[in-house]
Formats: structure tokens, C-alpha cells, sequence
């Protein structure tokens, strides 16, 4: 839901045409800050795949992208709802240093806490099942990412719509690190290797950023209190459950297609799902830099705010409607070319998947931008959660009817559900 590149400043500049003044020229500068950050989060290991497409073979990565799934359930419950309700309350806040270090501290120990407990629990779980064991070396070089992730603060700066230091804590240690990539990874055996450096870019931005933060409020942090931590988690549970959801038709779609058929088509979807990933990555600097905006909007003056949405929405819709036709037509020509011959079988996968890019970006601006930015935070879970259970039966029957084609169509007719069911709702709430 989570969920950047170089964006063009004319449709940019149409798409924040009405949000005048100094908040328009903060908005313009966020998105060219979070486009280079987003490069590097996923254009440059997109620089990569080739290289660890023809390395690893089909079957070596999909077991990359099944253990980078399963690291994926304890990065969520780790990174727990914060990404919303710590932003909006900080977003609020954002010119009270002394609040803004309350929440900072008592997210970060929230988070230190279910970190510990998701180690606990899934380092118990490949002890006890001798299935498992084997794969223990590479999950825990996997979960160095949850570690980074517990240090990572990039909400904090979206609430203070400050994303350039985004950029900053991204792109450097990308930019040191995923060069190593070509340099250890050598065979098939070397994928323990690749999920370790992809691993410690992670740490790395995540320390320089809790650097950066205490800098950055240029106060003394309080120590966290548990009526400061519990606060923490009940106001981000309903959208943690709502992320909960939301994986349930993201990272699981990896872990079901592992379970009904095998590491070979689990590596054809995850490379067709990785090139429409960096494409949507485009969106996200855009999305992330609203956030704060509408957040801010929909408390002062929602009338307005709606008004914007509504303008903002016909012209993301558009634009990403458009190009996903262009990539799916272009699709048979670039991926032999970028993934390689023994990849055929991701082009059907991208030229399915690229559909969710222009559902996506308008659900988010729906969901996040309107609903969460609106505290409509009850009927955003419910949207989620029906969506998340309509995916767990439509899933398994598209894998078995198509393979991984049919799990792409799936994952595409939720992000459609999704739109629509938001969009009613906002109409009758009369948000819209």
C-alpha cells in the first residue's frame, strides 16, 4: 500500500494546477525529492534483474522471491499501521518539535516490540518444522530488513513534508551497496548472497535515517512510556488490519502460487510483477507527497479538499489508463530482451499486471487520500478486508485454472473491486 523515476513537469504541474502557492511549490519539490528516492528503491534494483534473472534461473529466484514474501509478514506486523496513523497525527503536529519527538520515540519502541516477537516466533517456527530448516540461514539474512525497517522513519518525513532527506537515506546506500550484487553473486548458490545485500541497504537507510530524525528535531528525545506505546498501537490497529488485508492480495498471491504450483512459475510471475512494480513506482512520490496535504486539508477546510481530489482523480486515472495500454502492447518486444529468453512465460504476467497500476494509483487516491486522510478509518478496513477475502477465493482458483496468468488476473480484479467499492462509499458519505 505501500503501494519513483522522473515524472514530467507538465502533467505534474496539471495535476497540482489547484493546490496554489507555497503548499503547490512544497508539493512539486516532494515529488522531485521521493522521484529520486523511488528510483532508487526501484528502478535501480530493476538494473539488477537481468543479471539475477540469468544467474539464478527461473527456479533459484522465485526461492528469493518466496523467502523476501515471507520476511514480508514480519515487516508488516513490524511496520504495524504506522505508516498512516503516525503520519496524519505528525502531519498535524508537524511545527511542535516536543510532540513530534513523543511520537517518534514511542513509534519506535512499538515497533522495536513487535519486531522482537515476530523474530521469536518465526525462528521457532523453522526450528520446529524439519521441512523449514534449511531455509533458516536464508530468512534471517531476509530479516535484516525488518531490523532496518524498525529504524526507518520515512513517514516522519512525509508528515513534515520534508521528503528530500527521503532521498538522501535512499539513494546512497543503494547506490554503494547494490553494486556488491554483481560482484558476489556468481552461481545459483550465491541467492543467499543476494537477499543479505538487499537485506543491508535496508538496515543501512534505516540507521541513517534515526540519525537524521534526531537531527532533525534537534531536541532531546523523552523516553517511551507504555500508556506511550499503547496509545501508539491502538491508534494505528484498524490500519494495520487494513495492511493486514492488503497483503493478503500482494505478498500471499507469491506464497499461494508456491503452494499450487512451483519455484519455476513463482519466478516468471515475481519477474513480470517486478517490472510493473518499478512502472508504478512512478506514481508513489506523487502519492506520498499528497498524503500530508490532504491529511492537512480534510481537517481545515474538506470542502475544498474534496474539490481537489475530484480533479486529481480524472487526470491520474487517465494518464495511467493510457500508459498501461502502451507497456501491455510493448510488452512482447522488451521483455525477451530485458528478462531474457528463459522469461517468456512473464510477458502474459506483465501484460495483465500493468492493468493494477492505473487501479492502484486511483485507489490510493481514493483510500489513502480521501478515506484515511478524511479518518475514515472503519470503512477503508472494511473495503480491505472484503477485497482481502474476495482475493483468498479468487486466487487459488485463478492459479489453478491459468497458473500464474490467472493469479495476475486476480490480483488485478481486487485492485478494480477496491476503486469502486471506495469510490460508493466516499459518494455516500458525501466526501465526494
Amino acid at each position: 500500500m505501500n503501494r519513483g523515476g522522473v515524472l514530467s513537469q507538465d502533467w505534474l504541474s496539471t495535476m497540482v494546477g489547484s493546490l496554489k502557492g507555497k503548499s503547490g511549490r512544497r508539493i512539486l519539490k516532494n515529488v522531485a525529492a521521493l522521484s529520486i528516492a523511488q528510483s532508487a528503491t526501484y528502478l535501480l534494483p530493476l538494473v539488477v534483474v537481468p543479471y539475477t534473472t540469468a544467474i539464478l534461473g527461473p527456479r533459484y529466484f522465485g526461492v528469493v522471491a518466496l523467502t523476501q514474501a515471507l520476511v514480508a509478514y514480519s515487516t508488516l506486523i513490524t511496520n504495524y499501521g504506522f505508516s498512516f496513523s503516525a503520519t496524519r497525527v505528525a502531519a498535524i503536529a508537524q511545527n511542535d518539535a516536543g510532540r513530534l519527538s513523543e511520537i517518534v520515540v514511542h513509534v519506535w519502541a512499538a515497533k522495536f516490540v513487535l519486531m522482537v516477537a515476530c523474530f521469536i516466533t518465526s525462528v521457532g517456527v523453522f526450528a520446529i518444522v524439519p521441512s523449514l530448516r534449511s531455509a533458516m540461514g536464508a530468512y534471517l539474512c531476509g530479516f535484516v530488513t525488518v531490523v532496518g525497517s524498525v529504524l526507518y522513519l520515512d513517514w516522519f518525513f512525509q508528515a513534515i513534508e520534508e521528503m528530500k532527506w527521503i532521498t538522501v537515506i535512499n539513494v546512497i546506500p543503494k547506490l554503494l551497496l547494490t553494486p556488491l550484487i554483481f560482484v558476489v553473486v556468481r552461481s545459483e548458490s550465491d541467492y543467499v548472497w543476494l537477499l543479505l545485500i538487499q537485506s543491508a541497504t535496508f538496515l543501512t537507510s534505516g540507521v541513517a535515517g534515526a540519525a537524521l530524525v534526531r537531527y532533525r528535531l534537534g531536541i532531546r528525545l523523552p523516553l517511551p512510556t507504555v500508556a506511550g506505546v499503547l496509545a501508539q498501537l491502538k491508534d494505528g490497529w484498524r490500519t494495520f488490519l487494513a495492511t493486514v488485508s492488503i497483503n493478503l492480495y500482494t505478498s500471499t498471491n507469491i506464497v499461494l502460487l508456491g503452494l499450487f504450483t512451483n519455484t519455476a512459475v513463482v519466478g516468471y510471475y515475481s519477474a513480470g510483477q517486478k517490472v510493473v512494480g518499478g512502472i508504478q513506482s512512478l506514481w508513489t512520490p506523487v502519492s506520498q507527497s499528497l498524503y500530508p496535504h490532504f491529511c492537512k486539508g480534510f481537517h481545515a477546510n474538506p470542502r475544498r479538499a474534496a474539490s481537489q481530489l475530484k480533479r486529481l482523480l480524472a487526470v491520474v486515472f487517465g494518464i495511467t489508463l493510457a500508459g498501461a495500454c502502451v507497456v501491455c502492447a510493448a510488452a512482447p518486444h522488451f521483455v525477451p530482451l530485458y528478462l531474457g529468453p528463459r522469461f517468456s512465460n512473464s510477458v502474459g504476467v506483465i501484460q495483465i499486471l500493468i492493468f493494477s497500476v492505473c487501479a492502484i494509483a486511483t485507489n490510493n487516491l481514493l483510500g489513502l487520500h480521501g478515506m484515511l486522510a478524511s479518518a475514515l478509518h472503519g470503512e477503508f478496513l472494511r473495503v480491505v478486508s472484503v477485497a482481502a477475502v474476495g482475493n483468498l477465493l479468487l486466487a487459488p482458483l485463478g492459479i489453478l485454472a491459468a497458473g500464474q496468468l490467472g493469479l495476475a488476473a486476480a490480483a488485478v480484479a481486487a485492485e478494480a473491486f477496491i476503486c469502486l467499492y471506495e469510490y460508493w462509499i466516499l459518494r455516500t458519505r458525501k466526501v465526494l
